[in-house]
């Protein structure tokens, strides 16, 4: 047990990227106080963000069944949404978590058993779980606790029925993967789990996305909320009726103090305990084999003609910048919440604005500010609108202002390498004007074809937004040049918990929304817009440029991990 504990304390820190303990006499400084308090108000800004949507749609949805008696369905709702939620993020955490490193090859080869290593593992992703099944649980039950002013088993049910929940769909994500990567060789390579989980990432939060706008666009419609959510036919209803968790979680927290709910929340714990359990006991041993030679490349013998052939593709000669913008590019989506909350962002976005619009047509057509900002476009200020959001797009991506700090792990063997300094530093500038490009291509493109843009207005607007992008992605890479996060466990640490990232997505709104009110209070037409918002951003950018190779060589070489 002691050995187990260690281990779970072991990849609790490591995923989570936890503070280990301080040397006697140690405080922190008032530097990492305010870092630590930053990425604690930005924490609580996004979890508020999430909890405000679901309480209106709990609210909207209470008051749809409560004339028909079924304000209870607002729990088997919540408790499906817990458990889809707790799927996909289960499954991608699971998934990007699946070989930590060599770290794990060693703890193999100490006296430490399979069922010990997998069910810590278990246990650290399921962690995250729980706290987000509690917290959106924690909605549900303040609104019907107002509302109904139920017993205090209420509230104990409820909060046993958010820590289960997650575990069945948990183990389930086990079930799938320890199979498949321990039969399919191409999976067994962390870069092949990275790529597919980002995939999946998107699709499953675009299909999530599409739920909440639907709930969200009918909130004032009590006959379409009863139907699609408590009818029979309705999805959440069937989805309850084939997951009994959800309708033991439902039948406790609907009647708490009855014989009938007490064995409505056993009978959820037998069956939800049940899974890891069997996972655990049973499939431990062929996860141990599955880390075995994980990630190592698989030899195959070649003959003389195709040794040449092979060396004629592969191994050829380039310069050492090309060589590390295609390291960068390679190395992008190293953590599949990376890739969702950093480059893929170009894509899910728009994608998830679209959605909206898709959903909530008939809302954004009669709201007259909708109107309003149509009229606005039509003015002529198409081009500095597009501009200001393709900039966003561009910059928004983390890429310049994290890759220092992601590339930590390698600096020593970086600089060990016969390459100068300006060239690595500047390789990750170069990555991130090409994703720049391209969100600003794609900021442009969107705005353009909905507001039907003329050719000139989409040429001022690449050109806005291609600048401010630049300028952006440019004062990243300095800021993170001057202060990286060095020492972190996990990649995600040094996106997720990097200053530099809330910096730089925090000033670029910041920017955007200084440029707009200036050019509309100063009435800036389409020439000033292009000098002063296109022209002048790229003009510093070269400034920055030409300045950097300096500051890069004397920086690199201080630091340190």
């Amino acid at each position: 047990m002691k050995v187990f504990l260690s281990l779970c304390a072991l990849y609790l820190r490591s995923f989570y990227n936890l503070p280990g303990k301080r040397a006697p006499g140690t405080k922190p400084g008032a530097k990492e106080l305010l870092k630590e308090a930053g990425l604690l108000l930005v924490a609580l800004l996004a979890v508020a963000n999430v909890g405000f949507i679901f309480v209106m749609l709990n609210l909207a949805l209470y008051d749809a069944l409560a004339p028909a008696g079924m304000q209870g369905m607002i729990i088997l709702n919540t408790a499906v949404v817990v458990t889809a939620l707790t799927l996909i993020l289960g499954f991608l955490t699971a998934l990007s978590t699946y070989f930590l490193s060599d770290m794990e090859l060693q703890l193999l080869s100490m006296p430490i058993k399979p069922r010990a290593l997998l069910g810590a593992k278990f246990v650290a992703v399921y962690a995250s779980e729980a706290a987000f099944s509690l917290g959106l649980m924690a909605v549900t039950m303040v609104i019907f606790g107002i509302k109904e002013a139920p017993g205090p088993l209420f509230y104990l049910w409820g909060i046993l029925a958010s820590l289960l929940l997650p575990l069945p769909v948990l183990a389930l994500s086990y079930l799938v993967q320890i199979p498949l990567l321990s039969l399919a060789r191409f999976l067994r390579n962390k870069q092949a789990i990275l790529v597919i989980g980002g995939i999946l990432g998107v699709v499953l939060a675009v299909g999530f996305n599409l739920y909440f706008q639907s709930g969200m666009a009918h909130q004032a419609d009590p006959e379409w909320l009863a139907k699609n959510f408590a009818g029979p036919d309705s999805l959440i209803a069937r989805l309850g009726q084939v997951y009994p968790p959800a309708q033991y979680a439902w039948r406790a927290m609907t009647a708490p103090a009855s014989a009938s709910g007490a064995a409505a929340i056993l009978a959820m714990a037998i069956a939800c305990l049940a899974g890891p359990a069997l996972v655990v006991a049973l499939m431990s041993g062929m996860y141990a084999k599955s880390l075995i030679g994980f990630n190592e490349s698989h030899l195959k013998k070649l003959d003389a003609g195709d040794a040449r052939s092979f060396i004629g593709r592969r191994m050829r000669s380039s310069s050492a910048f090309l060589s590390m913008v295609k390291r960068e590019i390679r190395l992008m989506n190293r953590e599949p919440i990376y890739l969702l909350n950093g480059p893929l962002i170009i894509v899910l976005m728009p994608v998830i604005f679209a959605v909206m619009i898709i959903v909530q047509r008939d809302a954004f057509l009669s709201d007259p500010d909708m109107a309003g900002i149509m009229a606005l476009l039509d003015s002529g200020r198409g081009a500095l609108v597009a501009g200001l959001l393709g900039g966003f797009l561009g910059s928004g991506t983390s890429i310049a202002c994290t890759s220092v700090s992601r590339d930590a792990k390698a600096l020593p063997f970086i600089k060990s390498l016969p390459v100068r300094p300006a060239d690595y530093l500047l390789a990750k500038l170069a990555h991130a004007l090409i994703f720049g490009a391209a969100g600003s291509a794609v900021g442009v493109g969107c705005l353009a074809y909905l507001a039907k843009l003329g050719p000139a207005d989409i040429a001022i607007g690449f050109l806005v937004a291609f600048g401010l992008s630049s300028l952006l992605n440019m004062g990243g890479l300095w800021l993170d040049t001057a202060s990286p996060r060095l020492r972190w466990d996990s990649p995600m640490a040094a996106l997720k918990q990097n200053p530099n990232s809330v910096i730089a997505i925090l000033g670029s709104m910041g920017l955007m929304g200084l440029l707009g009110y200036l050019s509309f209070t100063l009435g800036l037409g389409r020439a000033e817009v292009a000098l002063w918002m296109g022209l002048a951003p790229l003009a510093l950018f070269g400034l920055l440029y030409a300045a950097f190779p300096r500051f890069a060589a004397r920086r690199l070489a201080a630091m340190e991990t």
